[in-house]
């Protein structure tokens, strides 16, 4: 989970990765809700969206961090933990057959 005050951190993952990589993720702009099936069937898009090293990693990072700072108030936001969350909880519910849902809220 990540959480931020005026900014929301999804938008900040969907510029640092792209449209391309974006359109790879499950559901709508962070909103999802799949069965196991369904986890195991969109699990190898968002490893390949997500998995990134290396430059990749770090220029996404920073376009992050840039997001965060610029349209919020959060120049310390954790960039890794938007990176690495999507994929963690993913393949925890794979692994063990169970659905996941992701949600965006605004306020």
């Amino acid at each position: 989970m990540t959480v931020a005050r005026k900014a929301s951190p999804f938008s900040a993952l969907a510029y640092a990765l792209g449209p391309d990589a974006v359109l790879r993720l499950p559901g709508w702009f962070g909103d999802f809700l799949l069965d196991a099936e369904q986890v195991r069937a969109q699990l190898p898009a968002a490893e390949e969206a997500l998995a990134l090293t290396g430059a990749q990693r770090r220029d996404a990072a920073e376009r992050i961090h840039a997001w965060m700072t610029g349209l919020g108030d959060d120049p310390d936001h954790h960039a890794d933990e938007l990176l690495d969350g999507p994929l963690r909880v993913l393949r925890h519910a794979a692994r063990t057959g169970q659905g996941a849902a992701g949600h965006v809220r605004w306020y």
